[in-house]
């Protein structure tokens, strides 16, 4: 199992448009063969910080993924209401 974290920061103001896009791209993400979870959690102590946490059963699901269209039409517009680019740690489940 491969999980990722991926921290966004989002300008202030446009925490509203990144939802929209942000909710769309896990209602999507979540039909994909291999996608065990897909959540999006907020930061309690920084109103502008989100985490992605995403659970994929293997490195080929994370890569299906990338190359989905949706992928490539979302992520472009997410990175647009970013402070700065997203922060991704690739993790190993350990038990």
């Amino acid at each position: 199992m491969v999980v990722l974290i991926a921290k966004n920061t989002v300008k202030q103001g446009m925490q509203q448009a990144f939802l929209q896009l942000a909710k769309e791209m896990i209602v999507q993400t979540r039909q994909e063969k291999g996608c065990i979870s897909y959540d999006l959690v907020s930061d309690q102590g920084n109103p502008q910080v989100y985490y992605f946490i995403e659970k994929y059963a293997d490195e080929e699901a994370v890569e299906a993924h990338r190359g989905t269209t949706y992928f490539q039409t979302l992520v472009p517009q997410i990175g647009a209401l970013r402070v700065k680019p997203s922060e991704v740690s690739t993790c190993t489940v350990i038990e």
